[in-house]
């Protein structure tokens, strides 16, 4: 959207707004699926459900680099980000 305005486009006009639509749709998929799947498996009280999340969780605590991977995920500073996101100037 920051192109099509330098460029002088309109960022209310469709065409510039499918493309970021395109470009974002994945991981606003992808971030209601893991809620999702959050949601169930924390929500589940099944005891073999239960276990399997609390070694997941065990196991995720114990390897600090995968935790920070996890952790950058959830804060959405992975992947192919906007500009601003990045820290780079408009």
């Amino acid at each position: 959207m920051i192109d099509a305005r330098r460029l002088g486009l309109d960022i209310g006009d469709y065409t510039v707004l499918q493309r970021y639509q395109r470009w974002r749709r994945f991981d606003a998929l992808a971030l209601a699926a893991v809620t999702d799947g959050l949601n169930r498996l924390f929500s589940n009280s099944i005891a073999p459900v239960r276990l399997a999340r609390d070694v997941g969780l065990a196991a995720v605590d114990r390897l600090p680099p995968l935790k920070r991977l996890l952790m950058r995920d959830a804060m959405g500073l992975v992947g192919d980000l906007p500009r601003l996101v990045r820290g780079e100037p408009l």
